[in-house]
């Protein structure tokens, strides 16, 4: 027989009793009722544990969901993630994409991916659009201020990729072992000198790096000089860097990325200039460009799709209110591979 409070020995309100709400199964569960209507709408918005808890407390309370027990919040998302990225034709943007479209697949979400063309101005508009249509937001080397990306954090989810914004959740790369690695193995072939060839002035990596590298010839007595930035304003490769290299030549140069780096190799080539018999070169990114170019390039790297699916792994519990509010970066390391693009000083 059921109790005073119309439960019956089995955990079920008994029939002629007042149905059960959404209300009752999150009491009973212990959570709220949006994610209550979450795990037994869209079950892949929450954690498997919650959604499989929830049901099952919900069934054994006898629950049938109605449309008046809809919640305002579930409604209000839509199941859609938006990345917004610099350039889609350097390749390791797509490897991050690929991380992130790994993850909403298996947690039922879809993917729309912004081009900012490396324009903070355009970011910026586009970060403001997709606020009003996604449930959060992924910004893979952002190029805004950070009081853009806090004000939209106030809004919507946001994980920021490659760049650290106070009070943001983030997913960086530390490059400073796999720099230090590079320029030891340089010290041992018998270099004394390098040159940086900086990327965009607004990418935060880019300080990174130059900082990274900074530190480790300090220490190990080594100089260090850094040209102009390798692209102009028309995103063309520099060649009057390469002249400015030449007038005051180093044993070694690090290349922001692969690219640049490629395009320096090519570019000495024309000048007579070999690598690795003149000059060594590191670039960054282990992108095909880099395997393919003859000499093969020395570079340092990370899986960047691991980086795409740890970033839209912490966005989705953002979104559902999982996980706490740590908003501590997510640090992954990358690692150094030497290739025939070096040789002795």
């Amino acid at each position: 027989m059921p109790d005073a409070a119309g439960w019956s020995p089995l955990g079920r309100y008994s029939e002629g009793m007042a149905k059960v709400t959404i209300r009752d199964v999150a009491a009973a569960a212990g959570v709220s009722a949006a994610t209550v209507s979450r795990a037994l709408t869209q079950p892949g918005r929450v954690t498997l544990e919650t959604a499989e808890r929830i049901r099952r407390i919900a069934d054994e309370m006898g629950y049938r969901a109605r449309k008046v027990d809809v919640d305002p919040m579930q409604a209000a998302l839509v199941g859609e993630i938006a990345a917004l990225v610099p350039d889609l034709r350097y390749p390791i943007f797509a490897d991050y994409l690929h991380g992130v479209q790994t993850q909403c697949d298996g947690r039922g979400y879809a993917l729309a991916v912004s081009v900012t063309s490396d324009r903070g101005d355009v970011e910026r508009e586009l970060i403001n659009r997709c606020l009003k249509r996604a449930d959060g937001l992924i910004l893979i080397a952002s190029r805004v201020p950070d009081t853009v990306i806090r004000k939209a954090a106030q809004t919507k989810p946001v994980v920021v990729v490659n760049r650290l914004a106070r009070g943001v959740q983030s997913v960086v790369v530390d490059d400073r072992p796999s720099v230090e690695a590079a320029v030891m193995k340089l010290k041992r072939l018998g270099h004394t000198s390098i040159t940086y060839v900086p990327g965009s002035d607004s990418s935060w990596q880019n300080g990174l790096r130059w900082q990274a590298l900074l530190t480790v010839c300090q220490r190990e007595g080594i100089r260090l000089r850094r040209v102009e930035r390798a692209y102009d304003s028309d995103y063309a490769f520099d060649t009057a860097n390469v002249d400015r290299f030449l007038d005051k030549p180093t044993t070694a140069i690090v290349a922001y990325n692969d690219g640049v780096a490629v395009d320096f190799v090519r570019e000495l080539a024309a000048r007579g200039v070999q690598v690795p018999r003149d000059v060594s070169v590191i670039g960054f990114d282990a992108t095909m460009e880099g395997r393919l170019n003859h000499p093969q390039l020395a570079t340092i790297t990370v899986d960047r799709q691991k980086v795409g699916e740890v970033a839209a792994a912490k966005l989705i519990e953002r979104i559902l209110h999982v996980g706490g509010p740590s908003v501590a970066p997510e640090v992954l390391h990358s690692r150094f591979e030497p290739g025939e693009s070096l040789g002795p000083a």
